[in-house]
């Protein structure tokens, strides 16, 4: 499992963790990866975007970002074409596996994964930001169904 987060002004480290994701395992990313580099990536007043996975909707996560003064936008299920992340997965996707890579050990996938989050232009997160307004009123057009880009 890979986590990542980006901010207008750059990306936190990336987080590598085993087997599913549960919310301790995800309040120590968040506390680990997150919180240090949070106002240095997304200014004074950011606010954070996950889908609705349980373990980000859980009492226990919402408690922890309340404690941290996080605002955390409401984001309908299912919208992947909402969740700027999913655009930079399938960007480090076409990276990791160009030219038809192949990969015999987690190390070297992660090492490729990691080359890839640390190589992407700083443009692509201000591009994917500056474009959530005309994304969600595309969205509303299409009354919430999938877009074609």
């Amino acid at each position: 499992m890979v986590w990542a987060a980006f901010g207008f002004n750059g990306q936190v480290g990336l987080a590598f963790s085993d087997g599913r994701q549960n919310f301790p395992k995800y309040i120590e990313t968040l506390e680990n990866h997150l919180m240090p580099l949070a106002e240095n990536i997304g200014g004074r007043n950011w606010e954070y975007q996950h889908d609705n996975a349980p373990n980000h909707t859980s009492c226990v996560t919402k408690n922890y970002l309340n404690s941290k003064n996080v605002t955390v936008l409401e984001w309908p299920p299912v919208s992947t074409d909402l969740n700027s992340i999913e655009n930079v997965w399938g960007i480090m996707s076409r990276k990791v596996y160009e030219n038809g890579g192949q990969f015999y050990s987690v190390n070297a996938l992660k090492t490729s994964i990691e080359s890839a989050w640390y190589n992407l232009e700083p443009e692509i997160f201000q591009t994917l930001i500056m474009s959530m307004e005309e994304c969600v009123y595309d969205v509303l057009l299409k009354n919430g169904k999938t877009l074609s880009y």
